[in-house]
């Protein structure tokens, strides 16, 4: 199987968990995210989590709120 390079165009499904496990946001029962790896169009902490992965695998990425969309604020 072909592993994803950078540059490579990749659909992958997700699911956005905070820490207390709230969904935030999941293509479950939508289309895939689809992106080039290394254009900077998503969170680079994920992007980078795709550089090695197989059709099918799957994986938990962890991101700071930081490396994200930034601290929570009420």
């Amino acid at each position: 199987m072909a592993q994803v390079e950078d540059g490579d165009t990749v659909e992958v499904h997700y699911t956005g968990k905070l820490v207390d496990g709230t969904v935030f946001d999941t293509t479950t029962n939508h289309d895939p995210l689809q992106f080039r790896v290394g254009e900077g169009q998503i969170i680079s902490r994920f992007e980078q989590a795709m550089i090695g992965m197989e059709p099918g695998e799957s994986k938990i990425i962890n991101v700071p709120a930081d490396e994200a969309y930034g601290p929570h604020h009420e």
